[in-house]
């Protein structure tokens, strides 16, 4: 399994002169060509035990002129090779831990197949700015619906060719829920250790996760125990799961999960919804809905926090919060114990995480990120600008007199 980054908006600057004689005096001919790459694409690789024999999965978009739906594509990537547009050497990904390769990799490539197309589809994704997603936002979110933690992606290095944006759509994945992928309920083991069970959208198990100490171990429900990683996480395939009697829960599949739309005409201009548990039920942060409670547990191993509210306990997902609510280090220095706060989706899905408490003031003058106007803000700051604008004017006026 490999990452590859190659060149996907560029321009050039082609300058020529023709040969020049004034008499004794020749100017010669000239050719200048300036070339900069604008930005990237990302696309995963699977390589089987013959190494001449290469799955290529990526996106792209519906329509010829960048625009429609971000859908699985197969861009000529043997030809671009062989014109030696590589960004930077492939980065091979190994398998989570406790994942072996092969199931990795019918993992990832399952990912793809499942993919129901209903994301909007943008040429450069600028995160937190533009609405839509890009083609590095679908590879990324290929690894994540394998396993593969969210602080753990991998990052471009070594580069051979610059990018001026890089490949800022990996920082915005596509929701697991377009890939019918949602998280289930945490379940604490008798060893101290949680597991969680993300499924497919028939229910069934996806793939397991174990959390605990960072480089610890964790006794499993059949009596055996299993070693953590740096991050203190084990991911097990199905198969594995059942033979050590994980998950310890399920849960049905959510309403957001159960209706998807399968590539539809007019694509979701905003993805899909990040997943809750609500009471031990998958649930779908909708827009209209709020959650005003206490945060009274926090496992950054399983990347979730736990907010205590006055009737329900609800499991918030602290990566794709992030991404939904376009302001993940907000989001994580918020979702911290003891902190209380209101988490939720305006009606125009536009982010809603408000601060309570001592934590009010400081998170008010915090600078956040750029967002894009609703609609109705964008209008009354239009409003707003030209009457300030008109006064400026009207008073210049008057003092000219």
């Amino acid at each position: 399994m490999a990452l590859i980054g190659r060149p996907a908006l560029y321009f050039a600057i082609d300058i020529k002169t023709p040969r020049l004689a004034l008499g004794p005096l020749v100017i010669p001919a000239l050719h200048k060509r300036w070339e900069q790459d604008f930005g990237g694409h990302l696309f995963v690789a699977i390589a089987g035990a013959d190494a001449s024999h290469v799955v290529i999965l990526e996106g792209g978009p519906t329509d010829a002129d960048g625009s429609g739906a971000l859908v699985p594509f197969a861009y000529p990537e043997d030809s671009i090779a062989d014109e030696g547009l590589i960004d930077f050497p492939p980065i091979v990904i190994s398998p989570p831990n406790g994942l072996t390769q092969e199931a990795f990799a019918k993992l990832v490539h399952s990912a793809q197949r499942t993919y129901d197309g209903n994301q909007r589809y943008v040429p450069v994704e600028v995160p937190f700015l533009f609405v839509g997603r890009d083609s590095n936002s679908y590879a990324t979110s290929l690894l994540l619906c394998a396993g593969v933690s969210s602080r753990g992606l991998p990052e471009p290095r070594e580069t051979v060719r610059f990018e001026w944006l890089g490949y800022p759509g990996m920082k915005d994945p596509v929701h697991l829920s377009n890939f019918g992928t949602y998280l289930g309920a945490p379940t604490k083991l008798a060893s101290g250790a949680v597991d969680v069970a993300y499924h497919n959208q028939d229910g069934s198990v996806r793939f397991v996760i174990v959390g605990g100490e960072p480089g610890g171990r964790a006794g499993l429900p059949d009596g055996t125990d299993v070693a953590l990683d740096e991050r203190g996480r084990a991911v097990f395939s199905p198969e594995d799961a059942a033979q050590h009697k994980l998950p310890s829960a399920q849960t049905a599949p959510p309403e957001h999960i159960r209706t998807r739309r399968f590539f539809p005409p007019d694509p979701a201009a905003a993805g899909g919804f990040a997943t809750l548990v609500v009471n031990g039920k998958s649930e779908p942060l909708l827009p209209g809905t709020a959650y005003r409670g206490t945060i009274v547990e926090r496992d950054d191993a399983l990347c979730y926090a736990t907010l205590q509210t006055e009737t329900s306990t609800v499991i918030l997902p602290t990566g794709e919060l992030g991404v939904e609510l376009r302001d993940p280090k907000r989001v994580n220095e918020l979702l911290q114990v003891g902190n209380e706060l209101t988490v939720g989706l305006d009606r125009d899905r536009h982010p809603k995480l408000v601060a309570h408490g001592a934590n009010s003031v400081s998170d008010r003058l915090t600078p956040r990120r750029l967002h894009a106007p609703r609609r109705m803000d964008a209008i009354a700051g239009a409003l707003a600008l030209v009457v300030v604008l008109g006064g400026a004017l009207l008073w210049r006026r008057n003092a000219a007199r």
